[in-house]
């Protein structure tokens, strides 16, 4: 059975790759598209699925911003299961500081070449980050998506969420980190804590990850 994947803000499917899952499942990347000009988060996530057959029994599992992406994604398919990671479950989960944003357009404010420019701090934050002593990877190989107007288009979407009331994802597992720092733990209601789990986690700590996930995927 696939599990098609979706990960956080400007990564690809490395973030994914330290998972170690039971036989018989097939780990799918879906890649980032461009947005159009104004898109709405519902039509960008029609687009997404059409990487997705959905005439197969199939998983879903988005991490971090794609998190809400395979929760949208609920609203058009219906996956046996889906596992978010790293993320959020509807407004009242979001830390109070994007709540603000929303209502201020603060996050308008900075300019995108603060995150996509390898001389920003900010990139030599997110190489920190990403990098492990076990995986010397470089952030490249991960941090793929930079194109300005989609990092401005997706933290804009981010920032204004909110979980449509017309529609319910039914048997999903949300795993999520006690040192999540991007959504902090406070918020977050009804998932399996990970003690010490940053908000990247799933690369990490991948086989506490994949121990959960295979808790579930043996029962499927």
């Amino acid at each position: 059975m696939k599990i098609y994947q979706v990960s956080g803000l400007g990564a690809n499917g490395n973030a994914f790759r330290n998972l170690r899952l039971v036989d018989g499942f097939e780990q799918v990347y879906i890649p980032w598209l461009k947005p159009e000009k104004n898109e709405a988060l519902a039509h960008y996530t029609e687009r997404l699925i059409n990487t997705i057959n959905p005439t197969e029994d199939f998983l879903l599992m988005g991490l971090s911003f794609g998190g809400i992406i395979v929760q949208e994604m609920n609203r058009f398919i219906h996956p046996k299961h889906t596992f978010l990671i790293s993320t959020v479950k509807n407004r009242r989960e979001l830390p109070n500081l994007l709540k603000f944003s929303a209502s201020t357009n603060a996050h308008k404010a900075i300019p995108m070449s603060f995150l996509t420019s390898d001389r920003a701090f900010s990139y030599m934050m997110l190489r920190k980050l990403y990098y492990t002593q076990k995986d010397k990877s470089n952030i490249d190989d991960i941090f793929e998506f930079k194109d300005k107007d989609y990092l401005s288009w997706s933290i804009h979407k981010i920032v204004n969420w909110e979980h449509s009331a017309a529609y319910q994802e039914e048997n999903v597992t949300h795993i999520h980190g006690t040192k999540d720092i991007v959504f902090p733990i406070n918020n977050i209601q009804n998932a399996i804590r990970v003690e010490g789990g940053t908000h990247i986690m799933v690369m990490q700590k991948p086989k506490i990850i994949s121990e959960e996930i295979n808790k579930v995927l043996n029962l499927l």
